[in-house]
């Protein structure tokens, strides 16, 4: 009797483990399914890209498949070969000992006030409206993205023999004070990485240390990056031996740069970075003095007002709780500031940082907000300084 080709060609099928079928099945599927994810990531790279030029605002959807790129990709980005083709957000916070400004050194006449103030954005609107409350009052603002006390201590020092302001201000952000332990704001806040940088400062038997930050100017990140490559690796090396905000999958640039998909997962990671950074140094409670942060501050505080008093002009620290903050930098500093008898605002005694309607989309006071805090301060200043009637 003969067996025909059909019925043996079924009979090793039968025989083929079930296992071995859904193996095979599972690793076509998924050969595809990677095939269509690398489709797709190479699309997205096509159509979303970045603009050539960091001087060209990129669109929406560019910024969102993008902010997942290593904070080293994003400032690398941000620095051209030369000024003219570098991003404004490149130039900004750097701290000079002898910048070159047209903003005023003291008061133009005998009737008017010059206020120096260094902090950041923040910090510069509320100045900016006090000079709407009362034009006599006459600014220099030195600040940089998000800067931290740190970053404001440094540069009111640097700056201090440049001014002979009336009021010196110091403005203290309360999202910006975990940046404290790092040279750089980029550790943390990776999706808007600045490059700019600032010492870290340590308290050793009471004193104040300083650990420098390895690339002091725009020019020397620019050498790093062109012309000395093993500076940028120094800098490195100081960040991961110096920083316990640092983190090398967020900040160092790698292959995964050059993936869309890629970038979306790093993006998820370095918000969860965030957000565990943010929960080592605050809690619902208030700020934690991890790493020593608010013994830091408060001495810094202590320092920059002694320091402005030598030279007799008025101290003046803003307290700027923006959302979420409550009065924790009251809680924080408030003892020491009234203690050392040092004039102060908070803001959170004119506009509750707990209500969403206090703030704008980008985070920052509304305009509305932002002129009753001055005219506050403004209302202050107005009993600390004699020559104004």
């Amino acid at each position: 009797m003969t067996v025909s080709n059909s019925s043996i060609s079924n009979s090793e099928s039968d025989n083929i483990p079930t296992s071995m079928l859904t193996g095979q099945r599972v690793f076509v599927a998924s050969l595809w399914a990677l095939v269509w994810l690398i489709l797709i990531d190479i699309s997205l790279n096509i159509f979303f890209a970045m603009p050539k030029s960091p001087l060209i605002q990129p669109s929406k959807l560019q910024s969102f498949f993008d902010y997942g790129r290593s904070a080293e990709g994003k400032i690398r980005y941000m620095v051209g070969r030369d000024k003219e083709s570098t991003s404004m957000v490149a130039n900004a916070g750097w701290i000079l000992e002898n910048e070159v400004d047209d903003q005023p050194k003291m008061a133009s006449s005998h009737d008017r006030v010059l206020i120096a103030a260094y902090g950041q954005s923040f910090t510069n609107q509320i100045c900016e409206a006090l000079k709407v409350v009362d034009p006599r009052f006459e600014l220099r603002l030195k600040a940089g993205p998000a800067a931290t006390v740190s970053h404001s201590y440094a540069y009111y020092k640097a700056d201090a023999k440049n001014q002979q302001a009336d009021v010196v201000v110091l403005g203290i952000l309360a999202s910006s004070l975990i940046y404290m332990t790092s040279p750089t704001t980029a550790t943390i806040n990776f999706e808007g990485a600045a490059p700019y940088t600032y010492p870290i400062y340590k308290l050793n038997d009471g004193h104040i240390s300083e650990e420098d930050p390895v690339i002091h100017s725009i020019e020397e990140l620019r050498t790093a990056f062109y012309d000395n490559p093993s500076l940028w690796q120094v800098y490195i090396k100081m960040l991961r031996s110096k920083s316990p905000t640092y983190n090398s999958w967020i900040f160092e640039k790698d292959i995964f740069d050059y993936s869309a998909l890629a970038r979306m997962i790093r993006r998820s990671i370095g918000q969860k970075h965030a957000h565990d950074v943010t929960a080592r140094y605050w809690n619902a409670n208030g700020f934690i003095n991890t790493d020593g942060v608010l013994d830091i501050a408060n001495t810094l505080i202590a320092d920059f007002a002694a320091d402005v008093r030598v030279k007799g002009q008025i101290p003046y620290v803003l307290l700027i709780q923006d959302k979420g903050y409550k009065n924790h930098l009251a809680l924080a500093f408030e003892s020491q500031l009234k203690q050392l008898d040092i004039p102060y605002l908070s803001t959170h005694t004119i506009a509750s940082s707990t209500n969403p309607r206090n703030f704008v989309s980008d985070g920052h006071f509304t305009p509305e907000v932002t002129l009753q805090i001055a005219r506050a301060f403004h209302a202050d200043v107005l009993n600390k300084i004699k020559k104004i009637k």
